[in-house]
């Protein structure tokens, strides 16, 4: 038989079955908002990655000048066109190795005498009487190259490409190279040439090629770079750029005026030649 609880132990069992009912219901409620809380924040903290990605994108691609120099960009331009310059080498050269070979016979066997003629004088003058070795003229046995890199590359320039002149009437205002000026803000070499002419004379294309830079910041001011292979051309201190970048460009088509803008002392053409990433004197394939 059920045993007969008094008031007491009816009050307390009641209270134990409410208080475990409360003690349920508060956990399923703490769970349930643990769980909302966690898929809230998560949900924010990806929205505000998304956000930050888009920001720095947006941030890079409108600062892209800013942030990569422009030596680096060029470089990365260029990258086909010295591929390409690389695998014509070695096509022209397995072409010509043929017809090479008795040659290299031959200037190796000049080598190997000329070593030996060096070492026989070597020791020749090791016997010589002092006294008559004071009018005699000492050679120089060091080996220089008969070609300097520039001469290579005027070489070939010459016979790959026809170069004209950026502007008709230009007069030569600032020589290739090492040069002096009160003005501070020039620099003591200078990597081009300068063309002085009126603001606002056409500057013509010196060759076909593509634009492949048009800017107006730094010391060049407005200036725009025309490439072709491992060549690029630069025009600089431009009043105004007459083409986009990307555009190709024919010979003698014009491109920009002549200006002032950037590091610049008065209307002028600052005209460069770059092999790779050599100057080359502008006046060694053209006449100015």
């Amino acid at each position: 038989m059920e045993r007969i609880l008094n008031d007491e132990e009816k009050i307390r069992r009641a209270e134990e079955i409410y208080s475990r009912r409360n003690n349920r219901n508060i956990n399923l409620y703490d769970r349930n908002n643990n769980s909302k809380k966690r898929y809230i924040g998560s949900k924010i903290g990806f929205q505000i990655l998304i956000l930050l990605n888009l920001t720095m994108i947006i941030f890079c691609l409108q600062n892209r000048n800013y942030i990569f120099k422009e030596e680096f960009i060029e470089k990365i331009m260029l990258y086909e066109d010295k591929l390409n310059l690389k695998i014509n080498s070695l096509i022209n050269y397995q072409n010509d190795e043929t017809l090479d070979m008795n040659d290299n016979i031959g200037s190796d066997a000049n080598i190997e005498n000329t070593i030996l003629q060096d070492k026989a004088n070597n020791e020749e003058s090791k016997m010589v009487n002092p006294e008559e070795k004071k009018d005699e003229i000492v050679p120089n046995n060091e080996v220089v190259s008969s070609m300097s890199q520039m001469d290579i590359d005027v070489q070939n320039l010459k016979a790959s490409y026809h170069l004209i002149n950026p502007l008709e009437k230009g007069i030569v205002s600032s020589e290739f190279g090492s040069r002096e000026s009160e003005y501070q803000n020039v620099k003591g070499y200078h990597t081009g040439i300068d063309l002085a002419a009126e603001k606002g004379t056409k500057i013509k294309s010196s060759f076909n090629g593509i634009v492949s830079l048009v800017s107006s910041e730094g010391d060049y001011g407005k200036h725009l770079k025309v490439r072709c292979n491992n060549v690029t051309l630069l025009y600089a201190h431009c009043s105004k750029i007459l083409v986009k970048e990307g555009e190709m460009v024919s010979e003698g088509q014009e491109i920009a005026e002549v200006g002032s803008t950037g590091n610049s002392t008065g209307p002028h053409l600052h005209f460069e030649i770059r092999v790779d990433d050599r100057f080359v004197d502008p006046k060694k394939i053209l006449n100015f």
